[in-house]
């Protein structure tokens, strides 16, 4: 027997077979009911798409500009209602998740999941009036779990989490590689010759990412090195004067963290930056100038996250799955002016002054 075309699917349904393509590739164009009854008919009658003429379809209808398909939602699980504009970090995730949304066709609306009198049942109907099928979840700070009451709205919808692997529920997400991010940064800091590198990080954050921070820092380093290994330095903002102490006792000769208060820090030491000691950041933004680091291609990330959850909606796949999957995006290094130059390279020497020098 042959396999059914896309006229035969139409007969069956009763559509038109324009119909039935848009209902195939799971088209929010269409109501649901029509989109599932169509995909139902073609599976039982052993439909089967032609990856090569949908890889080409795919092509020239992503050459063209995008038309509307739907709107996804972001939203915000933080307690705070600005973060995903003050934090740093947060702010490339949600550019890089709008721009790559706009380039297929999707528009986005933000929502706080903690809105004074919008309760989940609320923003349930508020996603359901504005057709959003689909959201992605940033922000999610507490201990990586969304509160139980937020169960209703996940059972209906596509969803990702941008930034950490969540635990409950446990949804599909996408994050930076922090195990790779730490990794190389240990791997360049040897390679220009550092042999005593502290690491300062924030407890909190360290449980978010799973450790992997430490972990890849570690991982990096030799043997030898990690006889001898500085302890962590856990970052709070009232610990300037611990961090003191900790220079003093270990003497590190470059610093590996994740807050730009540390150079503030270092500068209150007297210790000069990079000629006494190197300064790293691990999540270089542009608003940290100069530092060397990890760009850890936060919009790439965003935008993945986007990918991972337009696919959901076009395989109509909702609720909590069987099976998260991951999205690890990697980092690059940069090297700036808080580290020494690289082995053979040079620093340009002073131009000489001119006229006499006044002798003693």
């Amino acid at each position: 027997m042959s396999t059914p075309n896309m006229s035969a699917i139409a007969r069956e349904a009763g559509v038109g077979k324009a119909t039935v393509s848009l209902a195939l590739r799971n088209d929010p164009r269409l109501r649901l009911e029509t989109r599932q009854r169509i995909q139902t008919i073609a599976h039982r009658m052993g439909y089967q798409a032609n990856a090569v003429v949908s890889n080409l379809m795919a092509q020239l209808r992503a050459s063209r500009n995008p038309k509307y398909q739907s709107t996804l939602g972001i939203l915000n699980a933080s307690h705070a209602r600005d973060s995903l504009q003050k934090n740093l970090t947060f702010r490339r995730w949600t550019s890089g998740l709008v721009a790559h949304c706009s380039e297929l066709g999707y528009g986005t609306d933000e929502f706080w999941l903690h809105e004074p009198g919008v309760d989940p049942e609320r923003l349930k109907q508020i996603l359901q009036a504005r057709n959003i099928r689909g959201v992605i979840i940033a922000a999610m700070l507490d201990h990586r779990e969304l509160p139980p009451e937020f169960d209703i709205l996940w059972q209906d919808l596509a969803c990702v989490v941008v930034g950490i692997r969540p635990e409950r529920p446990a949804l599909h997400f996408a994050c930076n590689d922090q195990f790779s991010t730490a990794m190389h940064t240990a791997w360049e800091l040897d390679r220009l010759g550092y042999s005593r590198p502290g690491l300062i990080i924030d407890p909190v954050i360290e449980e978010n990412v799973d450790h992997r921070f430490t972990a890849g820092f570690y991982a990096g380093r030799t043997l030898e090195d990690l006889k001898n290994r500085i302890p962590v330095l856990d970052f709070r903002p009232e610990a300037q004067g611990l961090f003191a102490e900790w220079m003093k006792k270990y003497e590190p000769d470059v610093l590996v963290c994740t807050h730009p208060e540390i150079r503030d820090w270092l500068d209150a030491t007297g210790l000069r930056c990079p000629q006494d000691i190197g300064l790293v950041h691990l999540d270089l933004t542009p608003e940290l100038e100069g530092w060397s680091g990890m760009n850890q291609n936060n919009e790439v990330v965003g935008a993945f996250a986007a990918d991972l959850v337009i696919g959901q909606l076009h395989r109509n796949e909702v609720g909590i799955p069987d099976r998260p999957k991951c999205m690890m995006i990697e980092s690059q290094w940069v090297h700036g002016s808080t580290l020494r130059n690289p082995p053979g390279v040079k620093k340009p020497s002073r131009p000489k002054a001119r006229g006499k020098v006044a002798r003693a």
